[in-house]
């Protein structure tokens, strides 16, 4: 048997050829029905094995839609940043900008990111921030279901709300360089002095030590880049009236206050930094998100299984084009 639509056509002309049968007419209406049941789609597990990238990717995004439809989130426009295990990057960027000239080129709708990301460069989160803010008609909405560390947090400090759920968490806003952690150098080379003042004999192998593992052009640039966190985050909070009078502190306290990148910000914890106003919880794009989450997390683990493949979803949350289906380890 054909398509449904092959099938609707047969019947046209089946029926104006000469008058049904009642046995035709019943068989006729259960039609529709069986085709529907035929057209059901398999089991993600099963899907993927015989599925082309293309076809995992336009069904992924049909689904999402449908999830967006379900929780009346039509009428905004939806972004993501899913990429639990790349780093936020000027790609991201490039896949945001596209997203929103694509789906809110008037800016006439306002913008939601669900966002999961366990950091990334501060420049292009800076930039994603302020794009997603100024395409939206009167608000911008980040979702965080899971993790939005460093500067993912970056990114979602700039969005009129933060919808987070049990399991959401943000993090300190930590640059990194090669993977480490600059303010690691700052407090490296206060540790080395506290050894050479208790232990004077040491300064020399110290000093070479240094000059070896580092140039002072590296320790300067280290320095700056966690001022430049600071920077930018004090201007993201102060676009927020209620916080201009504390933004500076509280991006301290974002850069600075915590020792270790992945530490756990919490509702709690993020309702004691950025005020209870702010951070929202149980609400309908936390539960949109949520599904959207679980059916990504769904896909991924079977795409792991049978073409040792993984997802990202950078750019729209329901275009195809944003859905990335990458070679584990490989962007």
């Amino acid at each position: 048997m054909g398509t449904k639509a092959e099938t609707a056509l047969d019947d046209q002309d089946n029926n104006s050829a000469s008058p049904a049968s009642p046995q035709a007419v019943t068989e006729a209406s259960t039609e529709p029905a069986v085709a529907e049941l035929k057209q059901e789609a398999p089991h993600w597990g099963i899907f993927v094995h015989g599925a082309t990238t293309q076809q995992i990717k336009e069904r992924l995004s049909k689904e999402i839609s449908e999830i967006l439809s379900l929780h009346h989130m039509t009428h905004i426009c939806p972004l993501a940043l899913i990429e639990p295990e790349n780093s936020i990057d000027s790609f991201d960027l490039d896949k945001i900008f596209g997203a929103l000239t694509e789906t809110n080129p008037f800016k006439d709708k306002n913008v939601i990111l669900f966002l999961i990301s366990r950091g990334g460069d501060a420049e292009p989160a800076y930039q994603i921030s302020k794009l997603c803010k100024s395409f939206a008609y009167d608000k911008f909405i980040a979702v965080v279901p899971r993790q939005a560390k460093s500067a993912a947090t970056l990114v979602a400090i700039g969005a009129d709300e933060i919808h987070m759920g049990p399991l959401g968490q943000l993090g300190p806003i930590d640059p990194q360089i090669g993977g480490l952690p600059a303010l690691g150098v700052s407090q490296a080379l206060r540790t080395i002095a506290s050894v050479a003042q208790q232990y004077p004999g040491s300064a020399d192998m110290l000093a070479r030590y240094l000059q070896m593992a580092l140039t002072v052009e590296q320790i300067g640039y280290c320095d700056r880049i966690s001022e430049s966190a600071v920077q930018y985050a004090e201007r993201l909070l102060s676009t927020k009236p209620n916080l201009i009078p504390k933004a500076a502190a509280i991006a301290k306290e974002l850069v600075h206050e915590y020792k270790d990148h992945g530490f756990v910000i919490d509702i709690e914890e993020a309702r004691q930094h950025l005020g209870e106003y702010w951070i929202k919880t149980d609400t309908p794009e936390l539960k949109a998100a949520e599904a959207i989450y679980s059916l990504f997390d769904k896909v991924n683990f079977f795409l792991r299984l049978a073409k040792s493949k993984r997802l990202v979803i950078s750019g729209g949350a329901a275009l195809a084009s944003s859905i990335l289906v990458l070679d584990i380890k490989t962007r």
